[in-house]
């Protein structure tokens, strides 16, 4: 087996890894250092060209605690060194041209193949080698060194640099890899399980009628009450998806309550004075009126069957208890999730390294000497909407600055 050295050894090659060696690659260049990236696909960065459709949604303004799962104390303190102003800072000077969607970040170019190029051509330009088809199968110390085995090589280096990611979406790049290596060198794993992935529902007769239906919609789980999110949902013949969906994933079980509110934008009561109003306006108008407009017809013909309506029925001809029943399936129709989706179909993965065995202020391992794990190989999860990638982001910087400042 042949043998390489490195002064900085990063395995895995996706945001954080190149967020990491990014930040990293002009204070090595000045020192001549090296710094060596092994990527066990033939392809790297394959998540950041799929994330946010396509397009790449790297951060959002709104990235706070709240919006991640996992240790609050250690997701504050990673978010207090790199918030999103210091991540648009940091793609600035990457030179990536970028526009603000209601304060998601996307790059202008419309493709995420933008930020992947961006980091490409400032790790070339600084001399960072990307070895592609590298699968590190062992790491340990030796001496002072870290020794990581791949299928034909042995590298050595001072500092070794976990990136792996997940186990979520095997077809492109997914793996438990990083929960092996982690725990050779001494971490425990919190079992990983699917997130951010859309909803298969028992309701599919409704479903079929809906089908392809596009709205603006607030959902939420019956146990999880105060975690309601409103985004643009999708019907589709076996379920649900969209960005609202997906960020309550990883709280559904089978069995559970799925509530949607169809008409958001309305207070309770700004819609009973609404329905109130329209039937006033339509009196000789068959029950389909009241919502014409305002929600699209297939929907509208499920809600007057599911609340037991005719739709011969004049507006005038409805009851106290008709309005009722038309309110509560505007603003809480419930469905039940009829089983959640495979770490095929899931874009992110709950547990990982226990962050309680990492220093969240420098991202270095508590268990072994100059050992980073950083990004999704955390035990920490986000919302939808760049949160993921904005912490992929700052674990990778909050580390290469550690670094660096050893390297000085």
């Amino acid at each position: 087996m042949r043998e390489e050295s490195s002064d900085i050894l990063i395995i895995g090659a996706g945001a954080s890894a190149l967020a990491c060696a990014a930040e990293l690659a002009p204070i090595a260049k000045k020192q001549n250092k090296k710094i060596l990236i092994l990527e066990a696909q033939k392809v790297c960065a394959r998540k950041i060209l799929i994330s946010g459709n396509g397009r790449c949604n790297f951060t959002n303004i709104a990235a706070a605690p709240d919006k991640y799962y996992g240790d609050k104390n250690f997701i504050t303190e990673i978010l207090k060194q790199f918030p999103p102003t210091e991540c648009l800072k940091f793609f600035d000077k990457l030179g990536l041209k970028y526009i603000n969607e209601n304060g998601r970040y996307f790059p202008i170019a419309g493709k995420a193949s933008a930020v992947k190029e961006c980091f490409l051509n400032w790790l070339e330009n600084y001399g960072v080698q990307i070895l592609e088809g590298q699968t590190a199968t062992q790491i340990k110390r030796n001496k002072n060194l870290w020794e990581v085995k791949t299928q034909d090589s042995i590298f050595k280096t001072k500092f070794l640099v976990l990136a792996c990611g997940s186990k979520a979406y095997p077809q492109i790049s997914g793996t438990d890899l990083g929960y092996t290596l982690a725990r050779q060198a001494g971490h425990k794993i919190k079992t990983p399980a699917p997130a951010l992935f859309g909803f298969d529902l028992q309701e599919k007769k409704a479903l079929i009628r809906i089908a392809g239906i596009k709205m603006q919609a607030r959902v939420w789980l019956e146990n999880y009450p105060k975690n309601q999110q409103t985004d643009e949902i999708t019907f589709t013949s076996r379920g649900v998806n969209g960005n609202n969906i997906l960020t309550l994933s990883r709280n559904a079980k089978p069995g559970s309550k799925l509530f949607i509110d169809f008409l958001p934008q309305f207070t309770d009561i700004e819609l009973t004075k609404y329905l109130q109003d329209r039937a006033k306006q339509f009196p000789n108008l068959k029950t389909k009126a009241l919502l014409s407009g305002i929600l699209p017809d297939s929907l509208i013909n499920l809600l007057i069957d599911f609340a037991h309506l005719r739709k011969n029925n004049r507006l005038i001809d409805l009851t106290p208890s008709n309005f009722a029943k038309i309110k509560e399936k505007l603003e809480a129709w419930p469905f039940t999730v009829a089983g959640i989706r495979p770490f095929e179909e899931a874009y992110s993965a709950t547990g990982g390294v226990l962050t309680s065995e990492v220093n969240a202020a420098t991202l270095r391992s508590k268990c072994a000497n100059n050992l980073f794990i950083i990004g999704e190989l955390l035990d920490i999860d986000a919302f939808c909407g760049g949160y993921s990638l904005h912490f992929a982001f700052a674990t990778g910087i909050s580390a290469a600055k550690n670094i660096g400042d050893n390297l000085c």
